[in-house]
């Protein structure tokens, strides 16, 4: 299918302007990868084939159902099974990186020295890009993670609650905030122990059996008891949905489709603040394009007493965070993350809500570089902050 419909819904092809960076060109050259007539270690090829955001907006408006993710998918996988330039570093790298996506001791020592780089200035000692770039980028956004208390054991909770394996990074306070309103709420939620990674990075990169090895264990250590699995961001929701076998994908849930279902059966209108606060919701391109959530969260918001949203428009498609893009394409993630914050804050809100992690670390971080602006907030740890009664710990802060 190359009708070309798709092309400016693409944010890579409207930033580049280049055929290649567009769907159209990209199944082009996959084709040609996938029938031997483009070699693999092509740097030209790669770079179109890798440099592409995920954002996954071509396959809402393609006629013919194209399932472009799945096809980049496999492209990457020829990509990482042909490395262009074979690295001893480089092999290390993702196998350290695996093994922190399995084990949270490696994620908190990684989590734990992040922290320490940021607050020591480390990256400014650093050469530009990589390292310096990672450390500067995120440093809004580091948080030591919280010990974390279930109300419930897996069987007999109302909910699971999925921790991903940024909460040694960043998500630690977004799911603290969670327990806090879902405990408001009289849900009894229970954390399994021993799940990793969504599987996500893995899979997006070309590794496809180490992301078939984190979504087994996902799978065992989230059984099949017909109950609902929340994940708290985006991201991990869309991967886990898209699970091929077991029942974990049909159960997983955003936190505001379930407080939504909840709401709907017992609005418990009197544990919310009523003191009016405007927001700007950010819709994420995999809760636009994959979980198609765009409408609820919207909805279940503005059903909370004293919240209203604020316009937004003229963002552009994606973020431009695009999973690790933020780091590895920064000209081109912070203009299109600079176009889609000026979109948020466009109506003056008194805070920004958006849903994914990745994206959030990104508009933080170009946030921070002009004054007054906004808080930027997960749902968890906006709902917390209008409980009533406060949420426990420091979810809210």
């Amino acid at each position: 299918m190359h009708c070309g419909l798709c092309l400016p819904h693409c944010p890579t092809y409207g930033w580049h302007g280049v055929e290649g960076d567009s769907p159209r060109g990209r199944l082009t050259l996959m084709q040609g990868l996938a029938q031997g007539r483009l070699e693999p270690e092509s740097e030209r090829l790669r770079s179109h084939l890798e440099g592409c955001l995920g954002c996954r907006s071509c396959e809402v408006v393609c006629p013919a159902r194209v399932p472009f993710g799945a096809l980049m998918d496999r492209a990457r996988e020829i990509l990482t099974e042909h490395p262009a330039t074979p690295s001893r570093a480089k092999g290390w790298r993702q196998t350290l990186q695996h093994q922190a996506l399995l084990h949270p001791s490696l994620r908190s020592l990684g989590g734990l020295a992040a922290r320490t780089g940021a607050r020591l200035g480390v990256d400014r000692l650093l050469p530009r890009g990589g390292w310096e770039r990672s450390l500067a980028h995120t440093r809004d956004s580091l948080v030591p993670a919280p010990r974390l208390h279930a109300t419930a054991s897996p069987d007999t909770a109302d909910a699971l609650l999925f921790t991903g394996c940024m909460d040694r990074f960043f998500t630690g306070p977004d799911l603290e905030a969670a327990l806090a309103v879902l405990d408001a709420l009289g849900v009894r939620v229970a954390i399994p122990q021993d799940q990793v990674c969504c599987g996500a990075l893995d899979q997006h990169t070309g590794h496809r059996a180490a992301a078939q090895a984190l979504r087994a264990r996902n799978g065992e250590v989230f059984g099949t008891r017909e109950v609902p699995v929340i994940a708290l961001d985006s991201g991990c929701e869309a991967t886990l949905r898209e699970y091929p076998e077991g029942t974990l994908g049909a159960r997983s849930q955003s936190l505001t489709r379930f407080l939504a279902q909840r709401l709907d059966a017992d609005p418990q209108g009197d544990i919310w603040e009523d003191t009016p606060i405007r927001i700007a919701l950010h819709r994420p391109c995999t809760q636009r394009n994959v979980t198609r959530e765009a409408r609820e969260p919207a909805a279940m918001l503005e059903r909370l007493p004293g919240v209203s949203l604020a316009p937004v428009s003229g963002a552009p498609n994606c973020c431009g965070a695009g999973g690790t893009a933020m780091l590895t394409q920064p000209a081109m993630a912070d203009g299109l993350g600079s176009e889609t914050l000026k979109a948020l804050t466009g109506a003056a809100p008194d805070v920004i809500v958006s849903p994914n992690v990745g994206c959030s670390v990104h508009l933080r971080a170009l946030a921070s570089q002009h004054a007054g602006q906004p808080e930027i907030l997960s749902p968890a740890r906006f709902l917390a902050r209008r409980l009533k009664n406060g949420p426990r710990g420091d979810a809210g802060r």
